[in-house]
């Protein structure tokens, strides 16, 4: 989302892990970068990662808030050029209502009118079904979609109300950026090449993919309830399979 939003002064995201994806956005000239994570051990665990996410907590831009996201997200009067949601799995009790229709409609109000909101979601321990359930509840609030398989079991769905064009002058000057470039050559991006390998498919493509899936909202807790049904199941080829079904390329969403 960094790399294709039309700005990122202020960056939002959601849950600290490691640290790495935090790291990574402040390889940009991001004015303001807010992390919020649920849990305060979570952030002190983060410090012995230092050597991959760029020692991040000492950047005098970011703000670790150490909050539910939801509730940060219904309190907070900012609006977020970029918003980042990377939970853990949506199987899981308190991490599941970060994937429904309520808190999508949350960050959606928490962006600005050509802001960018980054879903990562897994492709394994998830059926298909629910694969689509969760790109049909997005997709009910972000009308503007490219999504992007991070690695082999990845995926990250980026959402706007604005068009969402995939600018390749804007791509080649920001891959340019040193410590950018420095930051994804380890994960062997190089090029613009490398990113467009990447692209699933976009927003023509997702109403055929989604078919008529079942919305996950707070009141009916899909996800929560169904995905545990696939913890032990292997999911990841057969949402693969059904994902390329749907891939006609990027150059319908190229700028020049």
């Amino acid at each position: 989302p960094m790399l294709l939003s039309p700005s990122h002064e202020n960056v939002l995201v959601i849950g600290l892990g490691s640290g790495v994806t935090v790291g990574s956005v402040g390889t940009y000239p991001a004015r303001c970068i807010t992390v919020v994570e649920l849990e305060p051990a979570v952030v002190e665990a983060s410090r012995h990662f230092s050597h991959v996410n760029s020692r991040i907590l000492k950047d005098p831009r970011l703000r670790v808030m150490t909050y539910d996201a939801r509730n940060y997200l219904l309190v907070t009067p900012e609006r977020f050029d970029v918003i980042i949601s990377e939970p853990s799995n949506p199987w899981m009790a308190g991490v599941s209502n970060l994937f429904t229709r309520e808190f999508f409609i949350m960050g959606s109000q928490r962006l600005k009118p050509a802001g960018v909101f980054c879903q990562w979601l897994q492709l394994y321990k998830i059926s298909p079904e629910n694969l689509r359930s969760i790109f049909r509840t997005f997709h009910e609030i972000f009308p503007h979609l490219l999504v992007f398989q991070s690695s082999e079991y990845d995926l990250l769905i980026l959402g706007s109300f604005a068009s969402l064009p995939i600018d390749l002058g804007r791509l080649r000057a920001r891959l340019s950026q040193p410590r950018v470039k420095k930051d994804l050559e380890r994960i062997q991006v190089k090029s613009v090449r490398d990113i467009l390998a990447r692209f699933v498919f976009g927003t023509q493509e997702v109403p055929a993919f989604v078919k008529k899936a079942p919305i996950n909202t707070d009141d009916n807790a899909l996800l929560e309830f169904s995905t545990p049904k696939t913890l032990y199941v292997d999911t990841s080829e057969a949402n693969f399979k059904e994902l390329s079904k749907y891939s006609r390329g990027a150059t319908i969403y190229l700028r020049h």
